[in-house]
């Protein structure tokens, strides 16, 4: 779990946290009260189904954390956190979601959300993200790093599998000397080809690559296993 370094002024006061539950779910807010409400150091002061609803509690009670869906009868997240402001409430907002994308967890978080946790994470990763929220720091669940992890190392993966399709085998041989050290000169004594041509496919590599540099292009041929290949090219 990530855990944003602890800021002195930002402690929560001494005393039960006070617990807002916003969500269109009636069995999930009923549920949660009931269980939070039997917790040591959490007190939970209401339980709203609406955004307006959601309001006119925090009004009444001023709750220190709110935890919520990141949709709230047809409102975003976003509408909930300006509508605190508004109202003079500064509670700290926990989502609690069943959205488990990237993209998901980025609104939520430009949002102003302060944790991220998905439906099906166990009560237990619920109540820490309760208590380390409420001392000032924020709160990503297991499950929600683990597949932001993921779905980046997917992206990285398509991005180079992309990028290598187009490569003609010419180029493949040029990208293993480069890879290899070899200077342009020699790589063109080895391929048979004049230094321009070779010029002209390191700029092709580079351009179908994305890469803006030598170093760059000798990493991505050593992570793709083609230095060793590098003296079969050059004994053509």
């Amino acid at each position: 779990m990530i855990r944003m370094p602890l800021n002195g002024h930002d402690l929560a006061q001494a005393g039960n946290l006070r617990v807002l539950l916003v969500d269109e779910i009636a069995v999930l807010r009923d549920g949660l009260r009931v269980s939070l409400g039997s917790e040591a150091g959490i007190e939970v002061v209401g339980a709203a189904r609406s955004v307006p609803e959601a309001l006119r509690i925090a009004v009444q009670t001023q709750p220190q954390l709110v935890v919520s869906d990141l949709q709230i009868g047809g409102q975003s997240l976003a509408e909930l956190v300006a509508g605190l402001g508004r109202v003079g409430c500064s509670a700290r907002v926990l989502v609690l979601t069943s959205q488990a994308g990237e993209e998901h967890m980025r609104v939520a978080m430009q949002a102003g959300a302060r944790a991220y946790l998905l439906k099906d994470d166990g009560y237990a990763e619920l109540l820490e993200a309760l208590r380390v929220v409420g001392s000032g720091r924020r709160f990503f669940s297991d499950s929600v790093e683990s597949r932001i992890l993921s779905q980046y190392a997917e992206r990285v993966a398509a991005r180079f599998a992309v990028a290598a399709a187009p490569i003609t085998p010419r180029e493949r041989e040029v990208l293993a000397l480069i890879g290899a050290g070899e200077p342009n000169k020699v790589i063109a004594k080895n391929l048979h080809l004049s230094v321009k041509t070779v010029e002209k496919h390191r700029s092709n590599l580079m351009r179908k690559l994305g890469l803006h540099n030598t170093a760059a292009v000798t990493a991505y041929a050593i992570r793709q296993g083609l230095v060793g290949q590098a003296q079969a090219a050059a004994s053509r």
